[in-house]
């Protein structure tokens, strides 16, 4: 093949992309030049390309392809470096020429190091737990990795170091511990025969390098797109341009640096140029040895963008002088001119906060569908703003995936594995079992939302399985919960099946017949297969992931051997949080999401770049746990700053892009935020060059194309009609209106009628929440039922007896045993007080007490029939045929005031049937008495009618013939079509929140009225 501009014998070997040029297409248009594509076919057959990662790899695959026309041509061998983020190991056929031991796994390395931090605790007299052995662990496993790729790191050094810098004693146990280190790790090594993973791929390439100084390629080989930012990737380099044919191009070198700042930039790791300047200082070269790639000049605009942007990037010394340096960089043209040019096709959108930032910049990437063909590009570290990107693009029907994935736990066979560990800790829980039951790669369980609504709802009244299945068979022999709740022998069967399931899924969770290796990760992996249909949950990129990630967490396991279920969940979200799966299999052909590291290379005709925030973009340096900075330096270890560095290089990169967007936020997570430092120096160069006049009128956007704009006029809603009014007020047909409701219910009519139309019209039903603590309702239920069981034949009337029955109802009710014995001391004097009162009344009740009795009145209202029906706690009839209502309460009874106006017709209503003979076994009798019976922290009688220092006595006849009055006006009232159901009309008098409130939106109206 024909080589001139590229490989000569004269041609430079150090080349370089400029900034916001498309890296890979112009690489791929360059070597298609150099060898006529595609004419001459099989030009790169014999060509050696190295890039950074995979990803730019298939690009760079593709441009080759578009470069040659779309036509069929011998592909070179384009292999990978390795990021110095990414997971990427050397490609297979340099690592076959080290003969090497293979890379220690993940998982078996970091259980090794937790066995050695366990050891040393151990060694020193204490202990520590598994979870906190593995975030130790984490943190040596980054040590070594920093390690690695700073190149020679002398540990011997560190004894040393804490005795001559004079630091706290708490250095010196720290120094101690790295011992796990530089003593313990090298050891492990050798008895596991393997090596660091990037330890072996410095190993590698060294033996790359030798094999190409003992045998020189004679073909093309070229290393691009790195910054040299690994020992690796700076062996490979060197080695490369010491071949006939070898090229090494650099991506966005500053080559009108002068190189006085070129050597200060050895000292400064923030700079973008910092690892460029290593690398050409590890080559021999300095920026003025190295070429521009082949292609035509930039435009003048684009010259100036990238000039603005590397001068806003310039270090701290260099800034005093910066109109000085706008002159010469600007020539003759004025400055502000120069920056006007430079900043064509900048813009900066400031949002109000990561929510607007997000909206923002999904509609900058839907409006770029509006022009054909046109390509754009999400770029942010933020891994949620880009997720909360892709979600907002759905709706559009736009489906674009974030490249760097989504986090295992959030994926459908993550979660599935993240609940079913839950679970494994309770296995009765009925939020944990119903969580992993009903997952969307379970199989369905016949009538699980069935027995969930019957029989796992409200306070939790078992502790395991067997006690659940007690309570199943309790509450489906209870004949008044049964007919209330319509419960059908199938239902309490269907819940039996349910109990079986869940014995047979924890004795896979716990196989007692497994070897002394069974972890729990395997026990999560038995029964997720045994709730799942092949070949899930273990299909697809989640299910590879997660397989991959129990293989790696097993041999953490293996290390230790307490584990318990609840631990294992611990350890598996911590290691699955840093875990990522690919999402869609397939790229949009448009757009794209990429975080920084996916991005580098890659070009789009709209660059949007998000998240400019400190401490997103950049990212704080990461806190090291063990050596201060002041060491790190003397050992050998890089500078934490060298990763702002590499950030800002990207940031320089894309920034200079031809269209770029530059988002940043006033909030995050709803704390002030401040704008990354890059836009912040930018902004301050523009206004300098433009002497502080209209600066930030020239970042932003023309109105038309400012995305905050857009926000307004969506959330602007369209004017209503005529007469339209927010609060709710419906008028459902009277055939539609109910027919029959309880004396509880009327009430409810009175102070919510809202709240009687959603549940009796439209048939919603409020339900308990899973795992819900016993709150009044409860306990008053177990009171009155311990209350009704006191008075059946053959109980001891005494007061023992009647705590010990409180206290066994409460517990069942699902009240903390401690507090239900916390409180015995005033229960029995509670119940002595009760019994002493109950005595006085025996003596003129005949025919004993009704406890818990039903009963009904059919009233004739508006040409049909209305049931008013009651349940009453208590019923006394006395020697001359009256009766007692009574009404037990745990609370404070309702007042006086509240029974004689109507808001509270309980028991006037109660009274009311009772008249009509309406209660099953008594006969018509008129009323004594309404007592309301407090039984709770203390004992009260209250007796309607017997008034207080605000209200005089009052028949309790005339009381009850006002109640029945109001009811038949209520109900003749809601008799009418036209009358509507509003929400809680006088809040005032609403006793408790309204659980239709939000149903009803009280929140958008109610201010209103």
């Amino acid at each position: 093949m024909s080589q001139t501009r590229l490989f000569g014998p004269d041609c430079p070997k150090l080349r370089t992309i400029a900034p916001g040029a498309p890296f890979l297409a112009d690489l791929a248009r360059g070597l298609a030049e150099e060898v006529d594509l595609p004419n001459n076919r099989d030009g790169l057959a014999d060509a050696l390309i190295y890039l950074p990662n995979h990803r730019s790899a298939r690009v760079l695959a593709l441009a080759l392809f578009e470069a040659a026309g779309e036509t069929a041509f011998i592909p070179p061998d384009i292999r990978t470096l390795g990021d110095l983020e990414s997971d990427d190991a050397p490609a297979s056929a340099d690592a076959a020429l080290a003969d090497l031991p293979p890379a220690i796994g993940q998982g078996e390395r970091l259980g090794i190091l937790a066995k050695l931090v366990r050891g040393f605790y151990k060694a020193n007299g204490s202990s520590i737990t598994a979870p906190s052995a593995l975030a130790a662990a984490r943190e040596l496993a980054r040590l070594l990795d920093q390690a690695a790729l700073s190149g020679e790191v002398d540990w011997q050094k560190l004894p040393a170091l804490v005795e001559d810098k004079q630091l706290a004693a708490h250095w010196d146990k720290s120094v101690k511990f790295l011992s796990i280190i530089t003593d313990g790790w090298p050891g492990e090594l050798i008895k596991a025969n393997g090596m660091d993973a990037f330890e072996r791929r410095l190993k590698v390439a060294q033996a790359v390098a030798q094999s190409w100084a003992t045998a020189p390629p004679q073909t093309p080989v070229i290393i691009a797109g790195s910054t040299g930012a690994t020992p690796a990737s700076r062996i490979l380099m060197e080695a490369a341009i010491s071949l006939p044919q070898g090229l090494v191009v650099l991506p966005g070198l500053d080559r009108d640096i002068d190189l006085k700042t070129w050597h200060d930039l050895r000292n400064t790791p923030s700079h973008p140029q910092h690892t460029l300047e290593r690398t050409l200082y590890a080559l021999g070269a300095t920026p003025d040895s190295v070429a521009d790639w082949p292609g035509p000049p930039p435009s003048p605009n684009r010259l100036a963008r990238q000039r603005l942007v590397q001068e806003s990037l310039a270090p701290a010394a260099e800034t005093a002088d910066w109109l000085t340096r706008l002159d010469t960089l600007s020539g003759k043209e004025p400055k502000a001119e120069f920056a006007l040019r430079g900043l064509g096709g900048l813009k900066l959108i400031t949002a109000t906060d990561e929510t607007e930032e997000a909206m923002c910049a999904a509609l900058l990437l839907r409006e770029a569908l509006e022009t054909e063909g046109q390509t754009a590009a999400l770029v942010t570290p933020d891994a949620g703003l880009a997720r909360r990107v892709s979600a907002l693009l759905e709706q559009w029907d736009t489906e674009v995936a974030p490249s760097s994935g989504t986090p295992l736990l959030q994926t459908p066979a993550g979660s599935l594995a993240a609940l079913t560990l839950e679970w494994m800790s309770d296995p009765s829980h009925p939020v944990y079992m119903l969580a992993m039951l009903g997952h969307s790669l379970a199989a369905p369980i016949k009538d699980l939302a069935r027995s969930e609504t019957l029989f796992l709802r409200g306070p939790r009244m078992w502790t395991d399985l067997d006690t659940l299945a007690t309570h199943i068979e309790r509450t489906g022999d209870d004949r008044e919960l049964r007919k209330r709740k319509n419960m059908s022998d199938d239902d309490v069967a269907t819940a039996r099946a349910l109990v079986a399931r869940l014995r047979d899924l924890d004795a896979l969770a716990n196989n007692k017949e497994a070897p002394e290796t069974y972890t729990c990760l395997m026990g999560a992996g038995a029964v997720m297969d045994a709730i799942c249909h092949a070949p899930y949950p273990w299909a697809g990129e989640d299910g590879a992931a997660l397989s991959r990630v129990f293989r790696e967490l097993n041999d953490i396991l293996n290390e230790f051997t307490e584990i318990d279920a609840e631990t294992a969940f611990a350890i598996y979200k911590a290691h699955g949080a840093m875990v990522s799966v690919s999402g869609s299999p397939q790229d949009h052909p448009r757009l794209a999401i990429w975080g920084p590291l996916e991005a580098r290379l890659q070009s789009a005709d709209l660059m949007i770049l998000a998240g400019l925030n400190e401490g997103v973009w950049p990212a704080k340096p990461a806190t090291d746990s063990f050596l201060p900075r002041v060491f790190r330096k003397e050992l050998g270890l890089s500078d934490p700053d060298e990763r702002i560095g590499l950030a800002a290089h990207d940031f320089a990169q894309m920034a200079c892009a031809p269209n770029a967007v530059l988002l940043t936020s006033e909030r995050r997570e709803d704390s002030p935020a401040v704008s990354s430092r890059w836009v912040w120096r930018l902004r301050t160069l523009v206004k300098g060059a433009l002497d502080g006049a209209g600066a930030d009128e020239v970042f932003a956007p023309a109105p038309e194309d400012d995305p905050r704009h857009w926000i307004a006029a969506l959330d602007s809603p369209p004017p209503l009609p005529p007469g339209f009014q927010s609060r709710p007020e419906p008028r459902p047909p009277v055939s539609a209106r109910p027919k029959k409701l309880s004396v509880t219910r009327i009430e409810a009519l009175q102070r919510d009628p809202y709240g009687i139309y959603a549940q009796y019209v439209l048939g919603l039903i409020e339900i308990d929440s899973l795992d819900l603590p016993p709150d009044a309702r409860h306990r008053g239920t177990a009171i009155h039922a311990a209350l009704e069981d006191f008075e059946k034949d053959g109980v001891a009337r005494t007061s023992d007896t009647l705590v010990a029955m409180l206290e066994k109802a409460l517990i069942d009710a699902g009240e903390d045993e401690a507090a239900v014995m916390g409180g015995q001391s005033r229960r029995r004097e509670v119940a002595a007080e009760y019994l002493d009162w109950r005595t006085e009344r025996i003596g003129d009740i005949e025919g004993g007490v009704h406890t818990e009795i039903n009963g009904k009145w059919e009233i004739p209202i508006a040409g049909e029939t209305f049931t008013l029906e009651a349940n009453a706690d208590r019923i006394e009839r006395h020697r001359n045929g009256e009766v007692s209502i009574l009404d037990f309460k745990t609370g404070t009874p309702p007042g006086e005031q509240e029974v004689r106006v109507g808001l509270n017709p309980q028991l006037p209503l109660q009274a009311s049937i009772a008249a009509q003979g309406g209660f099953e076994g008594i006969k018509p009798s008129t009323t004594r008495e309404l007592l309301y019976i407090q039984f709770g922290s203390k004992f009260d009688v209250r007796s309607i009618g017997q008034g207080n220092r605000q209200l005089e006595d009052k028949p309790v006849s005339e009381i009850i013939a006002e109640t029945e009055e109001g009811l038949k006006k209520l109900l003749t009232s809601f008799a009418n079509p036209d009358h509507p159901y509003t929400s809680l009309p006088r809040p005032k008098r609403s006793k408790y929140p309204s659980a239709y409130a939000r149903l009803a939106r009280r929140s958008e109206w109610e201010s209103d009225i």
